[in-house]
């Protein structure tokens, strides 16, 4: 993907994959490989990392990163073995560090959102966010506002329950902020639009917060000139590999930034923005509609 901020010098794969080379230094450079995208190269270096240092729990934690990736992007045969090493290998993360708030979470999102078929487990999901819950309140509010979205009526009152709570008495610093603009922003826009003014004005150079501000401008479809500029820049400037296991971002951004070259009548940069969003996720139905009625208007 264009725009890359990452500017990285990449040894051959041979001496990537020399057998001399340390657990840790195969960590770093899957790490390294994720940042590019190179999911597949990552993937080979984890499994030599945890099988050099079984009881690492980071490189356990970041093969079921990767592996869970891998799995979302194939949607084939291998997407079924790949599941089950991403459940195999965040459980071992967490029984190697069970108070680590990163592991727990890691292990209960991939209980909460993954078929059953694969190892999907909704009940122990929920006791591993009770845990969470203890361990981090910034990241077990957040988990349980997603759990309780797929729940019954009661369950989302609860979900939505505890966002209010948090947003009361915040914590996590700038990340918890962010959580906490990315999940209005889909609801309740108005109330993400200040939070994103804020993390922009305090540094303009956080393409989280700009994420923020032009989600919640294209929600409110307010200023889309403004938005434009605010999720071109995120596009150009993708996050470090963090919960999803890689570094571009998930194609929902791509979509907003679609939207909002929609809003301003930039039809050319619509079109390419919504491909972009169906080169990452074929099924986005969102995007699909979008670029049908693009192309329509032609």
């Amino acid at each position: 993907m264009s725009g890359r901020r990452y500017t990285v010098v990449v040894a051959c794969l041979a001496v990537a994959l020399a057998p001399t080379a340390r657990a840790q230094d195969l960590l770093v450079q899957a790490r390294g490989a994720a940042e590019r995208g190179a999911m597949d190269t990552a993937y080979t270096l984890l499994l030599r990392a945890v099988d050099r240092e079984p009881r690492r729990a980071e490189a356990h934690f970041w093969l079921g990163q990767v592996a869970g990736t891998r799995a979302a992007e194939h949607r084939n045969l291998s997407s079924y073995f790949l599941a089950r090493r991403a459940k195999k290998a965040f459980g071992r993360a967490v029984q190697l560090e069970p108070e680590n708030p990163a592991y727990v979470e890691g292990l209960g999102r991939f209980l909460a959102m993954a078929p059953g078929i694969v190892g999907g487990d909704r009940d122990s999901a929920r006791a591993l966010g009770e845990h969470l819950l203890r361990l981090d309140r910034m990241r077990g509010t957040f988990f349980f506002a997603m759990y309780m979205g797929r729940g019954s009526p009661a369950d989302r009152a609860h979900g939505e329950a505890l966002i209010e709570q948090f947003a009361a008495h915040p914590t996590g610093g700038r990340e918890g902020q962010v959580r906490l603009g990315l999940y209005f922003a889909r609801g309740r826009p108005e109330r993400a639009l200040p939070i994103g003014e804020r993390l922009v004005g305090e540094d303009s150079t956080d393409a989280l917060g700009r994420l923020v501000l032009g989600s919640a401008l294209v929600a409110l479809k307010r200023d889309p000139a403004a938005a434009v500029r605010h999720l071109r820049w995120a596009v150009q400037h993708p996050p470090p590999v963090t919960t999803d296991g890689r570094q571009y971002w998930p194609p929902i951004v791509w979509y907003l930034l679609g939207q909002a070259h929609t809003q301003v009548g930039a039809a050319d940069s619509a079109r390419a923005a919504f491909a972009e969003t169906l080169r990452l996720e074929p099924g986005f139905r969102r995007a699909r509609t979008a670029m049908d009625s693009l192309l329509r208007g032609q």
